[in-house]
């Protein structure tokens, strides 16, 4: 039930959605001959697809999520126990999975909520897998990623497992592993901002808007995951 309501209310909150719905609603507001309102309704969203469109707004947003987590990579060190990829990210996080499962071929290795594709993926780069777990039935949420992960291997607490994920999703990614009792070690990819200026790479445009889209739904990710207490804390850090 959760899962359903969630995708329907973002399908409405999202940012280039929203604006789009209240363009419709001043649209028939005009119809019905209130310009008043109907000036307020079409100013506010001019502004919201002109601030979204022509600023770097997304990236300010995305940079406190991608680097919640100090970068961290693996080293010989202190071997990982295993390594869990979450569903989501694209040829970078597989491709960063395939290069740890081959620098530690004793690490156990998870794909929650993969795709079958994706899974033939990995195998491409070289991996085996045979190492692999899959797990069933697929999580639909983050939330259940934590949960079906931690039933599945009772992590012990001298165990080390590696989190990959992309670096937005990060912060609510390791809330819901706290959560679910399961401590993990935050291994980033998929970055898209740079904390020195948040200009580097932004393009106007559809690109702007699918990245403060983006960046909306993690923020309101962590709120909702807060209150509905699946994660330890509203921006869940080191």
């Amino acid at each position: 039930m959760i899962y359903c309501v969630s995708k329907v209310f973002w399908l409405i909150a999202a940012p280039t959605n929203a604006l789009v719905l209240i363009s419709a609603i001043a649209a028939f507001w005009a119809v019905l001959r209130r310009p008043n309102r109907v000036a307020w309704l079409a100013t506010v969203v001019a502004c919201g697809l002109v601030v979204g469109t022509f600023t770097p707004i997304g990236a300010v947003l995305t940079m406190p999520l991608e680097y919640r987590f100090a970068a961290s990579r693996s080293d010989s060190q202190a071997r990982p126990d295993g390594i869990i990829l979450l569903g989501g990210v694209g040829f970078e996080g597989i491709w960063t999975v395939a290069v740890l499962s081959q620098d530690y071929p004793k690490a156990r290795l998870i794909f929650s909520g993969f795709a079958p594709a994706q899974f033939k993926l990995f195998a491409q780069l070289g991996s085996d897998p045979a190492r692999v777990i899959y797990i069933e039935p697929q999580p639909r949420t983050t939330s259940e990623d934590a949960f079906y992960a931690a039933a599945l291997l009772k992590p012990k607490r001298s165990e080390r497992w590696v989190l990959v994920t992309s670096a937005s999703h990060m912060p609510r990614a390791v809330g819901c592993f706290r959560t679910a009792g399961f401590q993990v070690e935050p291994y980033s990819v998929e970055f898209t901002t740079d904390p020195r200026d948040p200009f580097t790479g932004f393009t106007p445009g559809s690109g702007a808007l699918t990245q403060l889209d983006t960046a909306a739904k993690e923020w309101i990710g962590l709120i909702a995951y807060r209150l509905m207490g699946k994660t330890d804390a509203l921006f869940p850090g080191p």
